[in-house]
């Protein structure tokens, strides 16, 4: 397998951190992996929010658990997501939706069709990214709930995010605390093959 490819199958969603901040140098470069994650049409109408003020993103994170279960009890609404690295649907306990991490990027693109599309491609960027450099991280929606609270379009504000942009996700960044999670085996049947002149559905329709 390539190297890089291999290397990809090897991350994980982490949600336990250490008390250290991510390296700048690191940051940085995590960061410029971001910025150059395609967009649609090329248009590179982001904003890329990146918090390290650990009073601010508690408050956020706290605010991002509420909107998961929304006043419900949690033991009737959750499922299952991890033991090695428990959320907040594994472990109610847990009132910080963003986990304690150092550092808590927000995502914010440009309103429209391809706002989620353009927002997933800098995310899935920024955490190759961290992963390569040794740096953890985790994907988090409900971000566009947090940030219609008052808290949240405070917050934009104090930023300048510019009122045309949407707020798609967060992206947790910092060190792993404890050993790696264990790998987690692929599920079968995700892959459908379709080739030219053969019926559908068929033989060389390939369920891998």
């Amino acid at each position: 397998m390539n190297p890089m490819i291999e290397k990809m199958t090897s991350r994980h969603a982490i949600r336990r951190f250490q008390n250290r901040q991510v390296e700048e140098e690191a940051l940085q470069e995590i960061l410029t992996a971001g910025l150059y994650a395609p967009s649609a049409g090329n248009n590179q109408y982001s904003r890329i929010v990146v918090c390290q003020d650990p009073e601010v993103n508690l408050k956020l994170g706290k605010l991002s658990r509420y909107m998961q279960f929304k006043g419900q009890d949690p033991a009737k609404t959750a499922h299952s997501i991890s033991a090695d690295q428990p959320s907040i649907q594994d472990d109610f306990t847990i009132l910080d939706g963003f986990y304690g991490a150092p550092t808590v990027l927000t995502i914010f693109t440009r309103s429209g069709q391809y706002a989620h599309d353009d927002a997933a491609m800098i995310a899935e960027n920024v955490m190759l990214a961290a992963h390569f450099l040794g740096v953890a991280s985790c994907y988090i929606g409900r971000t566009g709930e947090v940030f219609a609270t008052e808290y949240g379009v405070e917050k934009r504000r104090e930023w300048g995010v510019p009122e045309d942009m949407v707020p798609v996700c967060n992206v947790l960044l910092g060190y792993r605390e404890g050993s790696e999670p264990h790998a987690k085996p692929r599920k079968e049947g995700r892959i459908l093959r379709v080739r030219k002149g053969a019926p559908w559905p068929n033989p060389s329709a390939e369920n891998i």
